[in-house]
């Protein structure tokens, strides 16, 4: 991996000290429900009206929430299409309250697009970021809402047990206590509930995603070890199912999802996932005239809302 890679990433992260953020004005969106143990939670989130009939759901990545600099520019862009726009905080991330979230934990999407403030929509988009593109991936391979028609995924894993040794092995990563740092603090919310598997202290004193999946992830969800885990989950193993047109967006230069973690996943499927690598760029990080295809007269984000409304291969 380059330089280049790094220098795209660490750029962006310090360029959300500049960029516009999320609208005084937006709708708090609330959702009652039950975790997989039968004890509520509630999951939240951001709307924005634009359309009655078009939504696009937007998720965050791992560690982050609805408050990550590139959820906004996503809003902005479909605001820009006309399309109305709900930004969702993954369980326990953000105002979500009760348990914490996994890589691939579809049932809260679910439970998201059945709300009856949704029900109107005739057309639902899937916009993910990294992590939040897996799970949308994930979703849209089983039994989606029939309304979403589309899937947009950047920079998102596929294969959790080859980007958890590629995030757990580098020798020089800035990027784990970034993330690590903010499951730290998903964690300490849920732990307030009395059911966490190991202490707040103890949390906080983890350093590999794998630890992480071992300590918490598979005795909170019930999974035999990480590796089941990364077996159930991975969404490199369904994407041969998927019910919807769906594009994959990455840098063949991320430091934090690899090239060779996904290549090799995209490369098996033929069927509705369509592929575009950017030959510079980082994590979520792309060069300001990148194009999905055609002429890039405007932003990624907006490039890829007018996919979601128009797929094709590309």
């Amino acid at each position: 991996m380059s330089l280049i890679g790094h220098y795209f990433t660490l750029r962006q992260h310090f360029a959300r000290f500049v960029e516009p953020g999320l609208p005084a004005n937006l709708t708090r969106w609330a959702l009652p429900g039950h975790d997989q143990h039968g004890l509520a939670m509630q999951l939240s989130g951001a709307f924005a009206h634009a359309s009655e009939r078009e939504l696009v759901v937007v998720l965050h990545g791992l560690g982050g929430s609805i408050q990550s600099r590139y959820m906004a520019r996503a809003l902005h862009a479909a605001l820009a299409r006309g399309v109305s726009c709900l930004l969702l905080n993954a369980r326990g991330a953000g105002d979500s309250s009760g348990n914490i979230a996994h890589a691939g934990l579809i049932e809260d999407l679910e439970h998201a697009l059945a709300a009856e403030s949704l029900r109107s929509y005739e057309r639902v988009y899937l916009f993910g970021y990294s992590m939040g593109g897996h799970v949308a991936l994930r979703y849209a391979s089983h039994d989606p809402d029939p309304r979403v028609k589309s899937v947009v995924a950047l920079c998102s894993p596929l294969d959790l047990a080859a980007n958890m040794r590629a995030f757990d092995q580098a020798l020089v990563n800035p990027y784990r206590p970034y993330v690590l740092g903010g499951l730290a603090a998903q964690f300490a919310r849920y732990s307030q509930g009395g059911r966490a598997p190991i202490s707040v202290e103890r949390a906080r004193r983890i350093r590999r995603i794998f630890d992480w999946d071992r300590d918490v992830i598979a005795p909170v969800f019930g999974f035999e070890s990480p590796w089941a885990y990364y077996e159930q989950c991975s969404a490199a193993n369904t994407l041969d199912r998927l019910r919807v047109p769906a594009l994959y967006v990455g840098a063949k230069h991320d430091p934090m999802i690899p090239y060779d973690t996904v290549s090799g996943a995209l490369e098996r499927d033929k069927g509705k996932l369509s592929v575009v690598w950017a030959d510079s760029g980082g994590h979520l990080a792309f060069p300001a005239r990148f194009s999905l295809g055609g002429p890039a007269q405007s932003s990624l984000e907006a490039q890829c809302l007018s996919w979601l409304q128009h797929p094709t291969r590309v």
